[in-house]
C-alpha cells in the first residue's frame, strides 16, 4: 500500500512502517484495514504519530492483567497504551499470525494491513468523525484506552 494507491480525498494512506515519515504530531483520526478492505479499529489521537507509534509497537508488557484474573477472559486484560493490541490480543489468529505475541501483532499489522488517516483542527473534530464511523458499526474494533476523556 502506497499513498499513490489509496485515493480516499482527504485521507491519507500509508503502513504502519510509515508513519514517522507521514504522519505529523497534529490531532486526528485514524482508520485501520487490513489488505482486503477489511476494517479493523477507528480512533483518534491529539498526537497522531505518537498514537499510531504506540499501535504498531503493540508490546505485550501494556496489556495489563487484573488481580486475580484470567488471561482468556476480555474483562480480566486492560490496555495500558494500545487497545488495539487487546483487540488483536483476543482475536487470537488472523491471516496465519498469532495476534496473541507481540511479534505476531507487529507482523500482522506491518505486513497485512494500512492506516488511513486525516489531520484534524482538534481532538474535539476527530473525536465527532470517529463517533460517526463507530456508529456505522463497520469497525469491529472499538474502545478507548482512557475512557474517562
Amino acid at each position: 500500500m502506497t499513498n499513490a494507491t489509496c485515493d480516499f480525498g482527504t485521507m491519507t494512506c500509508i503502513r504502519f512502517s510509515e508513519i514517522e515519515r507521514y504522519v505529523p504530531a497534529l490531532p486526528g483520526l485514524y482508520e485501520i484495514y487490513k489488505d482486503d478492505g477489511a476494517a479493523l479499529k477507528v480512533g483518534i489521537g491529539v498526537n497522531l504519530r505518537k498514537r499510531l507509534i504506540q499501535h504498531r509497537k503493540s508490546r505485550q508488557s501494556r496489556l495489563i492483567l487484573r488481580t486475580g484474573g484470567d488471561w482468556n477472559n476480555p474483562a480480566d486484560v486492560r490496555s495500558a497504551q494500545s487497545i488495539l493490541a487487546k483487540h488483536l490480543y483476543f482475536a487470537g489468529s488472523i491471516d496465519g499470525y498469532d495476534l496473541r505475541t507481540e511479534a505476531g501483532r507487529q507482523a500482522f499489522l506491518e505486513e497485512r494491513c494500512y492506516i488511513r488517516f486525516r489531520i484534524t483542527a482538534s481532538r474535539e473534530e476527530a473525536r465527532s468523525l470517529e463517533r460517526e464511523l463507530e456508529a456505522g458499526g463497520a469497525f469491529p474494533f472499538q474502545g478507548c484506552v482512557n475512557p474517562e476523556r
